[in-house]
């Protein structure tokens, strides 16, 4: 079962679009490698994916070997570091690769590097979902991407490919502690108030303790980070969607002072809260 901290991540990647953010297909190809395929170990400035068709070949993942073989795929975000290679004597890996980026929909630029801590998704035995027919389908589109509507076909499907990732996720993953629930509802529900460790693990009837250790393990961050996450997401809301200038939200978050909010806000949100007014 993948861990419930990386299916939250890529959730949270999910929810920027459309309304934030836009993928972009950078390459892909559908190959079968060469003998001498294989890289030692990198990581990439864009995003990247792989599916693969047949064969047999590995990739290591931060160390960890991880055998190319028909029906996996690997997701990789920017930043993680991965080598690969062919496994001697065995039938060389086919495979449709690809590598993307996520933009800001305000100002174009690439963002896949402001994104979580670089992670990993592995998803085994898939060849008999949908990912073949949509990855072969990417493929074809970004090889006319001159024509019309190539390219903006291929990062639909690619944006379809990722939703179609966290669905299984979902579907996979263990049914969420009600407990920890009712916390997450109480934390969206008060993100303009300031709350303690020990108020929210007093409403779930645990330890503090036991009560970080739950919530890490259900939602894949901590309290306190789920809590300034709910409370900046909040103040984006405010930003946006009225006339409320930076230092009134931080006044109503209750900040110490404006630096103090604007420097969170930009290490959870990976921009400062003055270019929400620029949407």
């Amino acid at each position: 079962m993948m861990s419930n901290r990386y299916n939250y991540l890529l959730s949270e990647l999910l929810e920027l679009f459309p309304e934030k953010c836009h993928l972009k297909v950078h390459n892909c190809f559908n190959v079968k490698v060469s003998e001498s395929w294989g890289f030692q170990e990198r990581e990439n400035e864009d995003m990247h994916m792989i599916y693969v068709k047949g064969g047999r070949g590995f990739y290591f993942l931060r160390g960890q070997e991880e055998i190319l073989e028909k029906g996996k795929l690997i997701f990789l975000t920017s930043g993680f570091p991965h080598s690969a290679g062919n496994l001697h004597g065995l039938p060389l890996p086919q495979i449709i690769p690809v590598r993307f980026g996520l933009y800001s929909n305000s100002d174009g630029k690439h963002i896949s590097n402001q994104l979580h801590t670089p992670f990993c998704l592995k998803l085994e035995n898939v060849s008999g979902h949908v990912f073949p027919e949509l990855f072969e389908k990417l493929y074809r589109c970004f090889s006319m991407k001159e024509s019309k509507f190539g390219q903006s076909r291929a990062n639909i499907l690619l944006q379809e490919i990722l939703f179609e990732i966290s669905k299984i996720l979902n579907e996979t993953s263990s049914r969420t502690d009600k407990r920890i629930e009712r916390v997450k509802e109480f934390i969206i529900n008060n993100s303009h108030e300031r709350v303690t460790l020990e108020e929210l693990a007093k409403r779930a009837e645990l330890t503090p303790k036991y009560f970080t250790k739950l919530f890490l393990k259900e939602t894949g961050t901590t309290p306190v980070d789920f809590v300034i996450r709910s409370r900046c997401k909040f103040a984006e809301y405010l930003l946006e969607n009225t006339s409320i200038k930076v230092k009134e939200v931080a006044d109503k978050l209750r900040y110490p002072d404006q630096y103090t909010f604007s420097k969170q806000f930009k290490k959870v949100m990976g921009y400062p809260p003055r270019r929400c007014h620029n949407r």
